[in-house]
């Protein structure tokens, strides 16, 4: 079954519970195959041919009747991507307090709103770069979203009736604040990014971005510092501790020792 999947945030975590639990309507997500590729060459260290045959075994355990041969083009397809690319996992994002004011400056909550969430969301997509060999990976210092990301910032705002023209009517609005590319490069730049933060806020939980703009806008909730280094963070639970960069650290310590405990098992 091919169908459009959401942007995820964590493609570990959401690989690790289709490969645990199998896929929720029972049906191999063809989508989805791409992140359980991913995760068998990551979590098992397989090379291509390895891998091709782990692939093959995990759909036939989802599906008896799949069949290797006619299926073998989509197989290429995840093996490819899943040797060239990593899991993306994106645990914070930071916006700055220069940016909030920007935002607040905008009179109507749901245009607010949206916006908010397709700063953060931009600035998870720059950060999530899984391309294995960087070395000819073009960067840049600019932030930009894609016309294939607004169901995501859509879902994302938890805004009901509202639809891609409608977002991309209200970017319009605002277009001061974005510079709208060529529609066959389908690719919008934000302009209102502060690149040099002096107060930076982080940003997690991002699959309840929302939580964050009522805490920032609406003044629901109360600041707090970083265990590790003191700076000030925006909590949104009370199991947070720690600032973007500190969380990072922490994260890539975590996923490093969980790693070396997989391969220590085999």
């Amino acid at each position: 079954m091919r169908t459009k999947k959401h942007f995820s945030f964590d493609e570990e975590k959401d690989a690790e519970k289709i490969y645990n639990n199998g896929f929720p309507n029972g049906n191999i997500d063809y989508s989805q195959m791409y992140l359980i590729s991913k995760y068998l060459r990551q979590t098992y260290g397989y090379g291509e041919i390895r891998l091709e045959k782990a692939v093959i075994k995990f759909c036939k355990s989802q599906d008896k009747n799949f069949n290797p041969i006619t299926e073998a083009s989509s197989i290429r397809k995840w093996v490819k991507s899943a040797i060239n690319y990593d899991l993306r996992k994106i645990d914070s994002v930071t916006v700055s307090v220069k940016e909030i004011d920007i935002l607040k400056k905008i009179e109507n909550n749901k245009d607010k709103k949206l916006l908010f969430v397709l700063l953060v969301f931009s600035k998870a997509l720059k950060k999530g770069s899984v391309k294995r060999d960087k070395s000819n990976l073009r960067t840049s210092d600019n932030y930009y979203i894609h016309y294939n990301n607004f169901l995501d910032i859509i879902r994302l705002s938890k805004i009901t009736n509202t639809s891609e023209v409608d977002l991309a009517d209200i970017l319009y609005k605002h277009k001061e604040l974005f510079t709208f590319y060529k529609p066959e490069r389908e690719l919008i730049r934000l302009e209102f990014v502060d690149k040099n933060p002096k107060k930076p806020i982080l940003i997690t939980d991002l699959n309840n971005i929302i939580n964050f703009y009522n805490i920032l806008f609406e003044k629901k909730k109360t600041p707090s510092v970083c265990a590790n280094c003191g700076k000030e963070i925006i909590k949104n639970s009370n199991i947070q501790k720690y600032c973007a960069e500190c969380a990072e650290i922490k994260s890539r310590e975590q996923h490093k020792n969980m790693m070396q405990k997989r391969r220590a098992l085999l």
